[in-house]
């Protein structure tokens, strides 16, 4: 497809995805004002060990008075609903099975904004930190290699409408979409391509923007390492090497701390993933993410697993019948309070739920 035509059709899908969203968002307890995402020229720090102190691109909703149990009913909130952690590699025309087009990522972003989902960090997902509006559900995108095709800046310094970020920046300037996706970075690798991004006289350039924008960087270990056969010295030396780097890049303090387990091949000792010590130089990390093609838990559920978080990759039509299922089971399905302060659900739930988790931290409102 030739750049003209990929730019008309991002500009009307989107739109037209802009306004079935805000239907959605409507229709389930939202309002016009919950659209507040900025525009992707404005930097959207905010990201939880950030860089900056700029607006945070969340689309929270505004409500009075503290979250009770005939309002959490009136929206049907269920935030211990299940939740679509997306797994995705290359974008690119080419075809393969970590390849997703730029046309199949619009129409992704498209299904997500019309079945009233809003994007969230990773880190966000782990901490439970889910700022969105009420009567929306949260949904993450990560992306694994750290591919050119997932952040490309083209030969006159502009940002590739068909990579990932220009794509995700298209969304967020058509509204009622943050910029909100993972990405776990590769520093040494036998691809060149796969090496933060490509183009090493922009990594930095790109890592900072990213992070600038609202999105997150984590880790995906330097060499895309296979943990589960490498010595506990492998393990330590490229964690810690990983989140040193790219913390160096970023600065302003920025904390990578959100890990994606190469092929989700563990080590014996899962332990050695959240903290640890290489050369004298300490590391810690909050979360890692795996495989497994199905929805993750609540973070409020006791099934959560914060270095376990399982991920749907996408491919064919792998997404929609995500969506599908919980369209199927809506009892399943996390819908927000609204309320990030609080944790609303159902006082039954399904089995495929659990339970609420004893440390919540904030208070439980059931009805």
């Amino acid at each position: 497809m030739r750049r003209d035509r990929l730019l008309r059709f991002l500009a009307i899908a989107f739109a037209v995805g802009a306004f079935l969203g805000l239907v959605s968002g409507l229709a389930f307890g939202g309002s016009p004002s919950d659209n507040g995402t900025p525009k992707a020229a404005t930097p959207a720090g905010g990201n939880d060990g950030t860089r900056s102190a700029g607006a945070s691109g969340n689309t929270s909703s505004t409500f009075s008075g503290p979250m009770t149990a005939s309002k959490a009913a009136a929206i049907g909130a269920n935030e211990l609903g299940q939740i679509p952690v997306l797994r995705y590699v290359d974008i690119s025309e080419e075809r393969g099975s970590d390849i997703r087009s730029p046309e199949d990522l619009v129409k992704d972003i498209e299904l997500l904004k019309s079945s009233g989902y809003q994007p969230i960090n990773l880190r966000d997902l782990a901490s439970g930190n889910i700022d969105i509006p009420a009567g929306m559900s949260p949904v993450v995108l990560t992306f694994d290699d750290s591919t050119i095709g997932q952040y490309n800046i083209l030969d006159d310094g502009n940002l590739d409408p068909q990579s990932a970020v220009g794509i995700l920046q298209a969304a967020v300037d058509a509204g009622n979409w943050a910029p909100k996706a993972t990405f776990y970075c590769l520093i040494d690798v036998t691809s060149k391509d796969n090496e933060l991004f490509g183009q090493p006289e922009n990594r930095q350039e790109k890592l900072r923007n990213l992070v600038d924008w609202g999105y997150e960087v984590g880790s995906h270990t330097v060499s895309n390492l296979n943990l589960s056969k490498a010595s506990v010295t492998d393990v330590q030396r490229e964690l810690q090497s990983s989140q040193k780097t790219l913390q160096d890049l970023i600065g302003g303090e920025y904390q990578v701390n959100s890990l994606s387990v190469p092929a989700g091949e563990y080590p014996a000792d899962i332990t050695v993933l959240a903290r640890g010590v290489y050369d004298g130089k300490a590391y810690k990390y909050a979360s890692a993410v795996t495989l497994g093609d199905t929805l993750c838990p609540s973070p409020f559920s006791t099934l959560f697993n914060a270095f376990r978080i399982p991920r749907i990759t996408v491919t064919g039509n792998t997404l929609k019948d995500a969506i599908s299922d919980l369209k199927s089971h809506p009892e399943n399905r996390y819908i927000s309070d609204g309320d990030p302060t609080t944790v609303s659900a159902p006082a039954t739930l399904a089995a495929i739920l659990g339970s609420v988790t004893d440390d919540l931290g904030r208070p439980l409102v059931r009805y």
